[in-house]
C-alpha cells in the first residue's frame, strides 16, 4: 500500500483481524511470523500506522485468548529480534511536520516508534492527522496491554524495552512529556496493574503535565 492510500471510513476490523492470525497460523517459524507483521507493518506506511495499531487492538477484541497469546509471542520475538512494526515520527523538536498524513515527505530527521510508543508520542505530540484524546488513547492502550499481556515473555520484553527508552535522553524521540508517559507505563505495568488503570494512570500523567479523534472499535 503506498502513502497514497487511506483507509475505508468504516474499515472490517474482524476481519482484518481474523486474516492477520490466519496469516500468521500458516508460518511455520515464530521468525516467519514477525515477516507476516512487518510485510502489514509495510503495507501500511508510516502515514497509516494508526490502522496498525488499530489492528492489533482489534485481535485484542474479538480474539479467544489462545489468539492473542499467538499474536504476543510474535511480537515477542519482534522485539527480540529487533524488529518491532514501527512508524518513523520526526524526532523532538525537530520542525516543519504537520503529521503521519500530512502528504509530504517524513523529515530524515525521524525515529522508530512501536505501537504502545506510539500511543504515548501521539497523546502529546501533533505526530497524525487529529490528535489523540484522553479517551481514545485508553481505548487503544487498553487493547494492546491486553495482547501484549496475553504472552508474560512479551510483556517483560516490552517492559524492558519502555525502561530502556525512557533511560535514554539522547535517543531523540521523547520529549519530557512522552518520556514520563512511557515511565509511567513501564512502572505500572511490571507492577501487574491491568490494563485499563495502566492506561488511565498515563493519562493522568498526561493531564497533570498539561497536554492532552476517535480510535474505537465497532461490536463484531
Amino acid at each position: 500500500m503506498n502513502a497514497d492510500r487511506i483507509l475505508k471510513s468504516e474499515p472490517d476490523w474482524f476481519g482484518a483481524a481474523q486474516a492477520l492470525v490466519e496469516g500468521l497460523q500458516g508460518q511455520p517459524t515464530l521468525d516467519r511470523r514477525v515477516d507476516v507483521l512487518e510485510r502489514v507493518c509495510t503495507d501500511l506506511g508510516d502515514a497509516l500506522y494508526p490502522g496498525f495499531a488499530k489492528l492489533l487492538a482489534a485481535v485484542a477484541h474479538f480474539g479467544e485468548l489462545e489468539v492473542k497469546a499467538l499474536v504476543a509471542d510474535t511480537l515477542a520475538q519482534a522485539l527480540l529480534t529487533a524488529r518491532l512494526p514501527a512508524a518513523r515520527v520526526p524526532a523532538w523538536g525537530a520542525g516543519g511536520f504537520s503529521g503521519l498524513g500530512g502528504g509530504g515527505p517524513l523529515l530524515s530527521n525521524s525515529r522508530k516508534v512501536g505501537p504502545l510508543e506510539f500511543l504515548c508520542v501521539w497523546l502529546v505530540r501533533d505526530i497524525a492527522d487529529a490528535p489523540l484524546d484522553a479517551e481514545a488513547f485508553e481505548t487503544a492502550a487498553t487493547y494492546l496491554l491486553d495482547l501484549v499481556g496475553a504472552s508474560p515473555k512479551a510483556t517483560a520484553l516490552y517492559v524492558d524495552k519502555l525502561r530502556a527508552d525512557a533511560a535514554d535522553p539522547t535517543e531523540g524521540l521523547h520529549n519530557a512529556q512522552s518520556r514520563r508517559l512511557i515511565e509511567v507505563l513501564a512502572e505500572r505495568w511490571a507492577a501487574g496493574d491491568p490494563p485499563a488503570e495502566i492506561a488511565r494512570a498515563v493519562t493522568r500523567a498526561a493531564e497533570a503535565d498539561g497536554g492532552v479523534g476517535r480510535f474505537g472499535l465497532p461490536m463484531r
